[in-house]
């Protein structure tokens, strides 16, 4: 029979493998999601913040919601072992394929690392709880131990990550999550052997749910740690508990139908957006998949009885915060992620240091704060005060109120900076909805102002959104037309402008693959000669008229034109002084980036907001639901996660549309408000709970 043998340190050693597994595996996750909105509005790519936050929130909101269905498939059909190595080997493939830059390739990255996210996430943290018995007190510390090693992952990954993107490029940087990935996938798959070792040296197996079933069956009569019988005497224990009575009994009662009618709500809310117009047919995915939870839950909960319906329905109800918690905290990723980028001063002297090592200020003070709140909870329960459950997650609210008014203060100021730059004929152009309405002309002034900071993508938006309506729509069909463009046949359009005057900087020109040079001299002798910029993918050239009236430009492509091609078009048709104010102006108001201590403040009271809720919501639900429905709701306690994540992304596309401080604004007040659903319902829900704290 298989031994579980331990290290010096007491635990088994298949645990120090599924460590270093995990650890380099975020080390892929967090070093990709360090670059994952800034690359998508970088001119590389060319997505607006509204267009990157809801990449960004599919792909999130996805990942926390692949496990449940990644846990079922594993604990049916695959096993633990096999999920995490069919896992490891997904992540590391769409880890690589970033490291291409390619559209295409971008959006099958990001397939492969939910569906890879799906089979390993959930399986490998179950390896770890099944290395012990039932009671073992050292479980406790393994997670503790395998959670450490998250943090480092993370936090080497935000520091290392970055620094390639800013010394070499987005790609290398997405390459080094690959490697780090291929490493944790290679401790896996060498130390495999020694975890199923550890798994089985306890009479658990790592394999699917009938050999589980199996080992069950030959367990001694009197020995009920895995029993099915041990469990259910337990349960109907709860079922036959009196329930709470008074308010509490009442939202026991009520609740599960609130549940039942919300499913349907939120699905005619998205049915609406799309029928109006709002909103792509694609985005009822993940709504309807909420909903359809929703109303299974609510009849479920319905069907329980006595103190075991009072404390499934606590866990429902406290739902609702990790919602609102997680949507805000993870703003780190995506908002707060382009505010480092863009908005804070990273002057160490001469040197600027790369935005996304903010990324790693989470785990850095999870370090450093998890083992002092270890030590308060500790203190305060021996003295009998350690807060009960709805009241650390009434903490996590206010320290993320705080959190986000530290931001709504360090927008204030950085939006208090103007900017100028001399514009002496502006277009008539609307400007009110460019820039976050934060540029403005001031006519009697002749000058162009900004308030705050304009990023490059701004800048961008404000060119592509003046350009005139026809170029506009013969660059919009011969882009489409370009994704099926090949070498031997090729796809090409041409328009007159005012004028084109294209760039000449050296590496948005190797950027681009194209070399300057001069065209084919029309047959009329009197005609000026044209210029043309050729390469591989796309050839650029333009003739002025002979009046010198106008330009027209002739543009081919034998592949997809990308989107830095696409602007710098764009940028090349613009009226002159336009474009030079612009420009004049984005470098202009770099001088109203604020102080990092912003940041620092924000994540600092987010991650005391982190260690008063994070902790205690995994523990609360395995004290509070039912044995035979205990992992069915903990998937659904995790999808709290998914929901936070769509949500969150979905506020995030209104990043770069409104000023920064209505934006963080919003998180204030979803924060401030479950603030006030936890006080109202914290009394109901210490009766609801029972005996657990």
């Amino acid at each position: 029979m298989a031994t579980n043998e331990t290290k010096a340190s007491g635990h088994p050693r298949g645990l120090y493998i599924l460590f270093f597994t995990e650890m380099w595996e975020r080390f892929s996750y967090y070093g990709m999601r360090a670059l994952l909105v800034p690359y998508m509005v970088s001119a590389a790519f060319g997505y607006q913040p509204k267009e990157a936050s809801g990449v960004y929130k599919w792909y999130t909101s996805l990942v926390y919601l692949a496990p449940l269905a990644g846990g079922l498939v594993a604990d049916r059909f695959l096993g633990l072992r096999n999920a995490v190595l069919i896992g490891a080997v997904l992540m590391a493939i769409g880890h690589f394929l970033m490291a291409f830059p390619s559209h295409s390739l971008f959006f099958v990255a990001l397939g492969f690392l939910i569906f890879g996210n799906g089979f390993f996430k959930p399986n490998i943290s179950t390896m770890v709880g099944k290395m012990y018995t039932q009671g073992d007190e050292r479980r406790d510390r393994a997670f503790t131990i395998f959670y450490m090693g998250i943090n480092i992952g993370a936090f080497l990954a935000s520091i290392v990550c970055p620094l390639l993107q800013e010394k070499v490029g987005f790609h290398y940087g997405f390459g080094a999550a690959g490697i780090g990935m291929l490493v944790g996938l290679v401790v896996f798959a060498t130390g495999q052997k020694r975890v199923v070792s550890d798994v089985e040296a306890v009479g658990n197996t790592a394999g699917t749910a009938k050999e589980k079933k199996t080992k069950e069956l030959v367990e001694k009569e009197g020995d009920t740690a895995y029993r099915e019988s041990a469990k259910e005497e337990v349960e109907k224990g709860d079922a036959d508990k009196p329930a709470a009575e008074g308010i509490a009994a009442l939202v026991a009662k009520v609740y599960p139908f609130v549940m039942m009618a919300a499913g349907p709500l939120i699905v005619t809310i998205y049915v609406m957006k799309v029928v109006k117009g709002e909103a792509k047919p694609i985005l009822l995915i993940m709504p309807i998949a909420f909903g359809a939870i929703f109303i299974l839950m609510g009849v479920l909960l319905t069907r329980l009885r006595g103190a075991q319906k009072d404390k499934s329905v606590s866990i429902f109800v406290m739902f609702l915060f990790p919602v609102l918690f997680w949507m805000a905290f993870e703003q780190a990723g995506n908002a707060q992620n382009l505010w480092a980028v863009d908005h804070t001063n990273r002057l160490l002297g001469s040197w600027e240091y790369p935005a996304g090592w903010w990324q790693s200020a989470n785990a850095l003070m999870i370090f450093v704060l998890a083992p002092l709140f270890t030590v308060i909870w500790g203190a305060l329960a021996k003295r009998g005060k350690e807060p009960p459950t709805p009241w650390k997650m009434f903490f996590a609210m206010v320290l993320m109120a705080v959190s986000f008014m530290v931001m709504v203060a360090g927008s204030a100021s950085e939006s208090a900076t103007e900017s100028r730059v001399a514009l002496v004929n502006v277009p008539a152009y609307d400007l009110s909805k460019l820039s976050a309405g934060r540029l403005k002309y001031e006519a009697d002034k002749k000058e162009l102002t900004m308030h705050g900071v304009m990023p490059p993508f701004a800048a961008r938006d404000a060119i592509e959104k003046t350009t005139s309506a026809d170029v506009l729509a013969k660059m919009k069909a011969f882009t489409e037309a370009s994704e099926k463009a090949t070498p031997a046949a090729p796809v090409e359009t041409s328009f007159v402008v005012p004028t084109f005057t294209f760039t000449e900087d050296a590496n948005t020109l190797k950027e681009l693959g194209v070399v300057k040079g001069e065209g084919a001299k029309p047959n009329d002798t009197v005609a000026p000669r044209s210029t043309e910029w050729k390469g591989e993918k796309i050839t650029i050239a333009s003739t002025p008229a002979v009046d010198g009236k106008s330009v027209t430009v002739f543009v081919r492509a034998t592949t997809g034109v990308e989107a830095q091609a696409r602007s710098e078009i764009y940028e090349a048709v613009a009226e002159p002084e336009w474009r030079k104010a612009l420009r004049e102006l984005e470098k202009a108001s770099h001088k109203a980036r604020v102080s990092g201590i912003w940041l620092f403040m924000s994540y600092l009271f987010a991650t005391l907001g982190e260690l008063c809720l994070s902790p205690v919501g995994l523990s609360m639900v395995t004290k509070l639901a039912p044995a035979r429905f205990a992992s069915l709701f903990m998937g659904v306690w995790l999808l709290s996660s998914s929901v936070a994540q769509y949500v969150g992304g979905s506020i995030g596309e209104s990043w770069g549309q409104i000023p920064p401080a209505s934006y963080f604004t919003i998180f204030v007040v979803t924060s401030l408000c479950g603030m006030v659903l936890v006080a109202l319902f914290t009394k109901p829900l210490k009766k609801l709970m029972h005996e657990v704290k």
